[in-house]
């Protein structure tokens, strides 16, 4: 399985990730997908359980910045102001370029940076290659973007392969 396709760390939930074993790899920013990792796809509402996450991620120093693929930048800016994170949209992952401005934006290294996410081809494949420490979370929701639906199904293989077999 290609090592861009694996994460380093697999969560149910944004929420399930253990902070303070980040702290302790030396992470200081977190890049953070929007839809289906923060939101549910295309809404504008955080959860309770993401807002708190939030508010104990930045109680422990850590710097958060939302990298969205998603075109409205009204929408993620909002969203962003409303959590107290930096933002940056269209962040056009896999690509380097946008994790790069991202990292600027935060003030971190690549080695000191994780990225957190639902999607493998977009978030963990991205984070990958930009060097980051990649977190691979479950969608928030069943919905998504049409072309993402399809993605998921490919997703479904690799994650397959990447648990040795059992699907989950």
């Amino acid at each position: 399985m290609s090592k861009l396709l694996r994460p380093d760390m697999m969560a149910d939930a944004i929420w399930d990730i253990d902070l303070e074993r980040l702290r302790e790899r030396g992470i200081e920013g977190l890049i953070v997908d929007l839809d289906n990792t923060i939101v549910d796809w295309n809404r504008n509402d955080v959860r309770e359980d993401v807002r708190r996450w939030l508010r104990r991620a930045q109680r422990a120093g850590l710097r958060v910045c939302i990298a969205s693929n998603a075109r409205s930048k009204t929408r993620v800016s909002a969203i962003a102001d409303e959590i107290g994170a930096q933002w940056l949209a269209p962040a056009g992952k896999p690509s380097r370029r946008g994790l790069r401005r991202a990292m600027e934006l935060l003030g971190t290294e690549a080695t000191t940076t994780a990225l957190v996410g639902d999607q493998l081809f977009t978030d963990v494949m991205g984070g990958n290659r930009a060097g980051l420490f990649t977190i691979l979370v479950r969608p928030l929701s069943g919905r998504d973007f049409p072309p993402t639906k399809i993605m998921r199904l490919l997703e479904w293989f690799v994650l397959r392969r990447l648990r040795g077999g059992k699907a989950q």
